[in-house]
């Protein structure tokens, strides 16, 4: 009877330190974590940066910059739309690879020769590292099985 009693005095105490002035205390709650620079960008604009890249990498003029902008982010506007479709991811990744092969094409006829092999080089070691980045994780998933 005793542990009964405990028992149902236990319980209407959480409930009354649980609804304790109704303000809630949960971690991680809204307004737990404010910056203090509200003004900075917080997001990261993909265009833009890739621009800025190959603008550097590749000594892109002017026309040249201002014309690569444009097709990335055509390709960009292509992918989000790829991705917002309800078909199959395999089918998506195909329609993606498709968008990324015309951006380089389009890109390639606004270079000259000597940026079609800087862009060439530039493609080769983003596949290469792809390729080792894919190779340590279907490494990893196979350690697990």
């Amino acid at each position: 009877m005793r542990g009964i009693f405990l028992f149902v005095v236990m319980l209407m105490g959480m409930s009354a330190v649980a609804q304790y002035g109704g303000v809630d205390r949960s971690i991680g709650g809204p307004g737990q974590f404010q910056t203090k620079n509200k003004d900075k960008k917080s997001e990261f604009d993909f265009v833009q940066a890739s621009t800025d890249k190959m603008a550097k990498e590749l000594s892109l003029d002017d026309f040249q910059k201002a014309a690569t902008k444009n097709i990335i982010q055509e390709y960009k506007e292509k992918v989000l739309s790829i991705s917002a479709e309800e078909i199959p991811d395999t089918g998506k990744s195909e329609k993606m690879n498709l968008e990324k092969d015309k951006m380089e094409a389009k890109l390639k006829e606004l270079l000259n020769k000597d940026q079609l092999a800087k862009f060439q080089a530039l493609k080769d070691k983003m596949d290469k590292k792809k390729n080792s980045k894919k190779k340590t994780e279907n490494s990893q998933e196979q350690d697990k099985n």
